[in-house]
């Protein structure tokens, strides 16, 4: 069990760090050409963004999605094995 939250704080934590460091780089990139805005459905849009900003959220989700599923399939350990 142990294990599982070790692996679930780890990976909520790089993500974060990750969200961090995305919206502290995301500050230099105002006269980049490349916007691009996201059709969420439903007649909304998203406002222009630069193409890195929603590549690294798509990262950032990837990794924290990863290591939760991760932590959710760890094995868990049956008493037999440790009575072993």
């Amino acid at each position: 069990m142990v294990h599982r939250f070790l692996l679930l704080g780890a990976g909520w934590g790089v993500g974060i760090l990750m969200l961090l460091s995305l919206s502290l780089g995301a500050q230099n990139l105002e006269r980049s050409s490349e916007r691009l805005s996201l059709d969420l459905g439903l007649n909304r849009t998203t406002i222009p963004l630069p193409s890195g900003v929603i590549i690294g959220v798509g990262l950032i989700v990837g990794v924290v999605a990863g290591s939760s599923a991760t932590a959710l399939l760890w094995p868990r350990s049956s008493s037999s094995e440790e009575e072993e």
